[in-house]
């Protein structure tokens, strides 16, 4: 019988199964990883470009290029493009962020000789037609113009502005006139300048048919569509030399709150420690800021912390919103998180009951072939290998109070940190 009153015994995770996926590469020099896990007759492709904002010369080019994709393609309209994938049942998806411009296919294995011409086309002979596009920038200035009316939408951009400078790929600089700027011509030149094969890596993902390598390679690996070599960069970080910022928005009736600071990338042998500090801090329900501001001075309904990781920088933001009245007393009590921090060891219990939360969360990032690939994805985009995740199992086991003790006096020092307050 069981003993209900009795606690269970708690245990410790196992280290989840890591695939690694068969690396192979296309005639034109294209880049394939396949994933082949999972029960399921699906498969998910994600074709990425080097065709983010980091390579646009114009504001927009790199998103309303990569929108533009689904928008009608030599043989294929918009409309004709979304009744193909709902008569298949896929789905897909165009994504832009600041390093990749990417479209993401899912379907039943069985559609795939069917989709991957249209994918094909899509990516190999867009129109950009200029109705088209007047519709898109007009509803997406439409969009723009509404979410700049947010006072956390307004806080991030000043926050990012602070970190990067006003002229990084990093900062939110797009502004409303940007929208009446941007040209047909501008997106054709980033198109062909970036979604190029040279350009160009493909993830396959979930239980693939043994014909996929094939297929890829008669659509997308004969025909020699390469470009020229992107040109090296040098987008120098100019941080701003005040700490306190505040954005106005008259009769708003909350207040946006960001506190953080520029840091560590993910190659950095203190990064993993840091992820683990930060959980206490912020990164989970009951972590430190949300019992103290959240539970017990309830001065707004959600506070939490993260660490972000960029290809070229990383920084850690901890996000509020709260009553214009409780402003300052709300920004003092996360000073006040970090300096207990940096003064008292966390308790072992509080550290194992992180330890166990994130165990948990770990193995869920690999739970199934898509979670498989994303975390794949995860360190693959920074240059890293698998080797990572076994670090980061390790540390969990075995990092000590004192080693956060450490981390927390090196990184949550209170003159480096920028804070930036979005309200009336």
């Amino acid at each position: 019988m069981i003993k209900q009153e009795i606690q269970p015994p708690i245990q410790t995770p196992g280290r989840p199964d890591i695939l690694t996926p068969e690396a192979h590469q296309l005639m034109n020099g294209i880049p394939l990883h396949i994933m082949n896990a999972g029960t399921q007759e699906v498969t998910r492709l994600d074709f990425l470009f080097d065709a983010g904002t980091w390579y646009e010369d114009k504001h927009l080019q790199a998103v309303m290029t990569n929108a533009m994709l689904q928008e009608g393609s030599q043989n294929y309209s918009g409309a004709q493009l979304a009744e193909i994938m709902d008569f298949r049942g896929a789905y897909i998806q165009f994504l832009a962020d600041h390093h990749l411009g990417g479209i993401s296919l899912i379907a039943l294995n069985k559609h795939l000789p069917y989709l991957l011409p249209v994918v094909e086309d899509l990516i190999k002979n867009p129109l950009f037609e200029q109705a088209e596009l007047d519709t898109l920038i007009n509803r997406r200035k439409q969009r723009f113009l509404l979410e700049n009316k947010k006072v956390k939408v307004l806080c991030q951009k000043r926050f990012s502005t602070a970190l990067f400078g006003d002229c990084h790929p990093y900062a939110q600089r797009v502004k409303a006139d940007d929208f009446n700027t941007i040209k047909r011509e501008d997106l054709v030149e980033f198109y062909q300048r970036c979604y190029r094969s040279n350009h160009c890596r493909i993830l396959a993902t979930g239980k693939t048919d043994e014909k996929l390598p094939a297929m890829l390679e008669q659509h997308f690996g004969t025909a020699d569509w390469a470009g020229e070599a992107l040109l090296i960069r040098d987008r120098k970080i100019q941080p701003s030399s005040e700490k306190k910022h505040h954005v106005n928005q008259k009769d708003a009736i909350q207040s946006a709150i960001r506190i953080g600071r520029p840091l560590v990338q993910k190659d950095h042998p203190d990064y993993i420690g840091l992820q683990i500090l930060n959980t206490i801090l912020g990164g989970y329900f009951s972590s430190r800021l949300m019992a103290n501001i959240r539970e017990e001075k309830g001065y707004t309904y959600g506070i939490g912390s993260s660490i972000m990781n960029l290809k070229n920088a990383g920084y850690w933001v901890i996000a509020t919103e709260t009553a214009n009245e409780y402003v300052d007393a709300t920004v003092r009590e996360v000073f006040l998180e970090l300096k207990t921090l940096r003064e008292e060891e966390v308790s072992e219990a509080e550290l194992k009951r992180v330890r166990q939360y994130l165990l948990g969360e770990f193995i869920r990032d690999f739970d199934g072939p898509f979670a498989q690939a994303q975390s794949f994805r995860a360190v693959d985009d920074f240059g890293l290998d698998q080797r990572f995740y076994d670090a980061y199992y390790q540390t969990l086991l075995t990092i000590t109070p004192a080693d956060l003790l450490d981390l927390a006096n090196r990184y949550l020092n209170e003159e480096d940190f920028y804070t930036v307050v979005a309200g009336a």
